[in-house]
């Protein structure tokens, strides 16, 4: 009956995360519109080219970009909140979400770059680059602006009456003379403070114009005060010393695992676990340099032209496999001294390692248990996140990016970003800040609260990089999810946190797919990396087996039999009060957890 009201609870929590989700983070996702597609958005770029410039696109490589206008965004939300920017977007027909596609040459100066709004495929932006020394007709500055007129009133329907004379810039180089013209919105004015004579922003459209082409031009932007620019960089800084206050903190965490390692390393537990997390690290390390491969398309749009590509993609890619490998020797040091930890303090909470697992099996119902839990927990943290950032945009001022949220966007398949991400982030991170980190703190008999206090306080405020402002708010909107992992963690286990941390990042980092089914292959991707722990969990359930666990003693080497003998005997002779008293002092002295353990079962 309590396993039952249990289980209702937790369903029932989970239920009602799922419910403040969707009425407090949804509506922000889907502000995010995809209805234009990275294939759909390069055909229009395509065809943009060959019908308006008669180029040849088939002649140059490109390249296709997902972007965010992330200074509009931060400056929206400061000053109307998202509310009072998704309704401003709305009435000025304003993309903040678009594709560039870049067309180029190798060592040619000359190229093309299109900007297509990914909610309506309309294109919003151009720029033709061409050689300083290249040669147009020469007009004269009249001529240039009813040129770049007559091109808006047909593009766009542009009604100069609504608009005043923002800029007008000449350019004069040695074969041509390039007239940029800019036009500022008479109706949109957004001070960033109650002080106006801070700035304000100003929405713009801009032509370039040379002889009769249109170099450049941008249907709208918003230019925003210098003044907001700087305050972004000041509140930075606190991200910046939270973040490396983190980072010193996570290098004395490193190097506690690297020392227990080293001391544990031959230690029945650490052997028996090594190689499947060296697997699992490598494993992570593949799956890393497959997205690095997955995200070819931004590598070659940053493509310098003035280089041999082939030397700079290769340059790429040999300095990105760098990152993942440290990341992947990153999480097994720490996830074999957290295994060597937990059996050393928690040995009887088994969820809370991989070692009762590899001494058994991963396909049993406890392991279908444990991610069954983990779903029902991430749906209670992504409705307590949401719940925080409400409270936070509502009496702290909180205001952040959205391109975050896109950030698998320009990759030839998202959904491989999105697992990448999940994976990397679940394993490592759940591995040594549950894992090893609250049991180490409890090795050094730190209180068990206290323990999940400071292991998700850390992890916390190592998050305080990201977009968000204030920047400390981050840090406290993660900790409070770390002490909910420590829970689920200390309750369910350790595929139970891994479960949860993997489908809320691999979720958040698919959600723009599968908020658009019509994109189907993406959509169909998407939905199955969220689903990914639901099939392992249907495959536990279904070659489910009776598998006894083995004893660690049948790993004992000749030396470990040797010292198991040799404690036996001496154990022989010993009263109970003698016994306890050369138990602890055997555990001071680090003797190997798995031979006491024997040592002292066979004794008892």
């Amino acid at each position: 009956m309590n396993k039952r009201f249990g289980w209702l609870l937790l369903v029932l929590l989970a239920l009602g995360g799922v419910f403040v989700w969707c009425r407090l983070s949804l509506p922000r996702y889907q502000f995010i519109n995809l209805s234009v597609g990275q294939s759909k958005a390069r055909e229009i770029s395509r065809k943009f080219l060959e019908t308006k410039y008669g180029v040849n696109v088939n002649a140059y490589t490109s390249a296709v970009l997902f972007n965010a206008d992330d200074n509009a965004d931060q400056y929206l939300q400061r000053t109307l909140g998202f509310s009072g920017e998704r309704s401003l977007v709305h009435r000025l027909h304003y993309d903040l979400f678009c594709w560039v596609i870049r067309y180029f040459k190798e060592k040619q100066k000359e190229e093309y770059k299109v900007a297509v709004s990914s909610a309506t495929g309309e294109v919003i932006g151009f720029n033709h680059t061409i050689a300083d020394t290249a040669a147009r007709p020469l007009v004269d500055k009249q001529q240039a602006r009813q040129r770049a007129l007559q091109f808006l009133k047909t593009a766009y329907g542009f009604n100069p009456a609504g608009y005043t004379v923002h800029s007008e810039d000449v350019h004069k180089l040695e074969n041509r003379v390039e007239y940029a013209f800019t036009w500022e919105n008479k109706d949109v004015h957004i001070p960033w403070s109650k002080d106006k004579a801070q700035g304000y922003a100003k929405l713009l459209t801009n032509v370039t114009v040379s002889g009769n082409e249109i170099l450049d031009f941008n249907k709208a932007f918003f230019k925003i005060p210098d003044g907001f620019n700087r305050y972004v960089d000041y509140l930075k800084q606190t991200g910046q010393n939270l973040t490396l206050v983190f980072r010193i903190l996570y290098l004395v965490l490193l190097t506690l695992a690297i020392m227990a390692v080293v001391n544990r390393k031959q230690q029945v537990v650490t052997r028996t676990v090594r190689s499947f997390y060296v697997g699992v690290g490598i494993a992570l390390f593949i799956l890393m340099v497959l997205d690095l491969l997955n995200d070819y398309q931004s590598i070659l749009y940053s493509y310098p032209t003035t280089q041999s590509m082939g030397d700079y993609v290769a340059r790429q890619f040999i300095e990105g496999t760098i990152a993942p490998f440290f990341i992947a020797l990153g999480f097994i040091l720490p996830a074999l001294a957290g295994e060597s930890l937990n059996f050393e303090v928690a040995r009887e909470k088994k969820n809370g390692a991989f070692l009762s697992t590899l001494l058994s099996s991963f396909r049993s119902l406890n392991i279908a248990r444990q991610i069954a839990v983990g779903y029902c927990a991430a749906a209670i943290i992504l409705g307590t996140q949401s719940l925080i950032y409400s409270l936070g945009f509502k009496y702290c001022g909180v205001w952040d990016e959205l391109s975050w949220m896109t950030q698998a966007s320009t990759s030839i398949v998202p959904a491989l970003t999105a697992l990448a991400i999940a994976f990397q982030a679940s394993f490592t991170e759940e591995t040594m800040f549950r894992m090893f980190a609250i049991n180490l703190f409890r090795k050094y008999r730190v209180p068990v609260a206290l323990a999940v206090f400071l292991s998700a306080a850390i992890w916390g405020f190592g998050h305080t990089g990201y977009e968000i402002y204030p920047m400390w708010f981050r840090g406290v909107e993660v900790t409070t999810i770390g002490l909910i992992m420590g829970f689920f963690y200390l309750r369910f286990g350790l595929v139970c946190v891994i479960t949860a941390h993997f489908l809320i990042d691999g979720f958040l980092s698919a959600l723009p797919f599968l908020l658009n089914p019509h994109l189907s292959f993406n959509f169909a991707t998407a939905l199955t990396v969220v689903g990914l722990p639901l099939i392992l969990a249907l495959v536990a359930i279904v070659f489910n087996r009776n598998t006894p666990e083995r004893p660690l003693s049948i790993r004992f080497n000749v030396h470990q039999q040797f010292t198991y003998h040799l404690l036996m005997e001496l154990c022989r002779h010993k009263g109970p009060e003698e016994l306890t008293a050369f138990k602890n002092d055997l555990q001071r002295h680090g003797w190997d957890a798995a031979i006491i353990q024997r040592v002292f079962e066979d004794d008892t």
